[in-house]
């Protein structure tokens, strides 16, 4: 029996005797009458594995094998069976919480000895979670290899005494063990929640997302958001406390020093962080043992603040609303003579929205409406696709990059963006994400393909100043063409990878693994809505295609550059 099959087995017999243990405890009633009942049902917590100590005599590479296992089975039992594998100081500085190495489920974990002596595990590797609980997902066929050195005990068995920090969990296992949730904080103006994703165990989750938001934003997200926690605010003890739906939150006496219109934000912010935990309902906030006084309401905010409209395409040199299988030329399409109209992009207004374009290749402009001609906005070589911003704010950029993008206003006003780390790159694409406090872009770097997300950095005023450093996504990818939000934290990219040599809608969250739709020969452009199911594309043969189920299906045909709000 190979290691992994043996190890799967060990878990099983002992899953099976639990359960002949419990069914030995109760008896079905065979009699008496029948009756209804509502059962308080637990809410489901993933599969809990047990595992064995070490068996006497075990080689070293069984140890290993059976210190996997174990540390598998370490979240249900605090890793204490997994440190009977240890010995000398390693038992004690082994920290399984500093980070997770995810791998593939197949094919099986291959064991070799390096010179030294060590036990070498060799996995293909899927991603990992540092301590703070964010997910980067590893680059496809990545080989991850780590090391046990052991030694005899006193008694003569084997026991690692050095490895690295942190645990080695299969695909399957770390969906079981770990949930993907959010912390979310408030884009400057007040008016948005941001989220920041996070992975956390199952078990006592409340407590670790709470955790989380106090400890504030990552570090690529924090230029451009902003909490109401102040300064110092802990947890007074240490667990959130969810009895009967109610999660109990004792914040230090620090978080008194957030004002009367702080205070409901820090709660809607408590409240929307803790709305993915199933077992909470509602939201009880105390500082030290005390209420927390909140005095005015807790305001109503949303995390994707979308204005559904419907698509716009370029349809035989003129901008035209997608109703069905038909396009029908909007207002100011007899006035686009003279214009070579390419990729426009719509704003969020309900009435009269802003809608751009490209007029060739170097010259943003906007559309011209049923009694107004088209304007300039601005001019560069090359420009990419623009994308609008809930503020009104218009964003492009020369393909070539200089290290600055271009926000422009209807009004005149323009302004350069500072993003060092795109100088001397080639931009492909950018999307400003619909709360505005992010952008995407697609860039290539020294002929490699570079999916960036970055916080978008503004003044007092709401003027865009600046980009922060951004955190990578969709290393798995080869090219990449076009992009657009689909949810509060998934972008759509339309590229290749090695697993899909044509394009292809990759959906990668920020902070997740990816998935990839079916692809769509000749696919070239990509625009969303609301959800996967909202994604609208184009191909190089002016086909445009919509999502029918988990395939797609061609709806229009002579048309190009569709277009939603953003």
């Amino acid at each position: 029996m190979t290691p992994t099959r043996s190890r799967c087995a060990r878990v099983l017999l002992l899953a099976l005797a639990c359960a002949l243990a419990l069914a030995g405890c109760v008896n079905l009633p065979r009699s008496g009458p029948v009756t209804a009942s509502e059962p308080d049902l637990p809410v489901p917590q993933g599969i809990g594995l047990f595992a064995r100590g070490p068996e006497p005599g075990a080689t070293p590479q069984q140890i290993v094998d059976g210190f996997l296992t174990a540390s598998w089975a370490g979240y249900s039992d605090e890793f204490l069976v997994a440190r009977q594998f240890l010995a000398g100081p390693a038992v004690e500085t082994w920290q399984p919480l500093e980070q997770v190495r995810i791998y593939a489920d197949t094919p099986a974990p291959e064991y070799s000895r390096t010179d030294d002596g060590a036990v070498r595990l060799s996995v293909i590797g899927e991603g990992s979670v540092d301590s703070a609980g964010r997910y980067t997902e590893t680059a496809v066929q990545t080989t991850l290899e780590t090391d046990f050195t052991l030694a005899r005990n006193p008694d003569g068995e084997w026991r690692i005494i050095d490895l690295d920090d942190g645990v080695l969990l299969p695909v399957a296992n770390f969906r079981s063990v770990y949930v993907q949730s959010a912390l979310y904080f408030l884009t400057p103006e007040l008016d948005a929640f941001v989220p920041d994703v996070r992975w956390y165990p199952q078990h006592n989750l409340a407590t670790a997302l709470v955790r989380g938001l106090l400890a504030g934003p990552s570090p690529w997200l924090q230029p451009g958001v902003v909490s109401m926690v102040p300064a110092g605010t802990r947890l007074t003890v240490e667990s959130v406390l969810v009895s009967e739906g109610v999660a109990r939150v004792d914040l230090s006496a620090d978080s008194l020093a957030a004002g009367p219109a702080e205070r409901p934000l820090l709660h809607a912010q408590l409240e929307r962080t803790l709305r993915d935990v199933p077992e909470v309902q509602e939201l009880e906030i105390t500082a030290a043992s005390a209420p927390y006084e909140v005095a005015e309401p807790v305001p109503e905010l949303t995390a994707y603040p979308y204005t559904a409209r419907p698509v716009v395409v370029v349809d035989d040199g003129v901008l035209a609303e997608v109703t069905g299988t038909t396009a029908e030329a909007l207002p100011g399409a007899g006035l686009m003579e003279g214009l070579d109209p390419h990729h426009p992009a719509l704003g969020y207004e309900t009435d009269s929205p802003l809608t751009v374009l490209l007029d060739g290749t170097d010259r943003l402009v906007t559309a011209p409406a049923a009694e107004s001609q088209s304007f300039l906005l601005a001019q560069g070589s090359d420009l990419v696709a623009p994308s609008v911003d809930r503020r009104g704010w218009v964003w492009t950029t020369p393909a070539e990059s200089t290290g600055n993008l271009i926000a422009v206003r209807p009004s005149g006003d323009l302004v350069e963006v500072n993003a060092p780390w795109l100088e001397g790159g080639t931009v492909r694409a950018l999307r400003i994400s619909r709360e505005g406090a992010r952008v995407v872009v697609l860039w290539e770097s020294a002929g490699t393909t570079v999916i960036d997300v970055a916080s978008v950095v503004r003044g007092l005023d709401g003027v865009p100043r600046g980009l922060g450093d951004p955190v990578r996504i969709g290393d798995r990818l080869s090219t990449a063409t076009d992009a657009a939000w689909i949810d509060e934290y998934t972008v759509a990219v339309l590229g290749t990878s090695a697993a899909a040599p044509s394009p292809s809608v990759h959906l990668l969250p920020i902070g997740g693994p990816s998935t990839r739709l079916p692809a769509v020969e000749g696919a070239v452009s990509i625009t969303a809505g609301r959800g996967d199911r909202s994604l609208v594309l184009a191909t190089e043969e002016g086909r445009l295609y919509e999502r029918n189920g988990a395939s797609w299906r061609a709806t229009l045909e002579g048309v190009a550059d569709p277009a939603l709000p953003g």
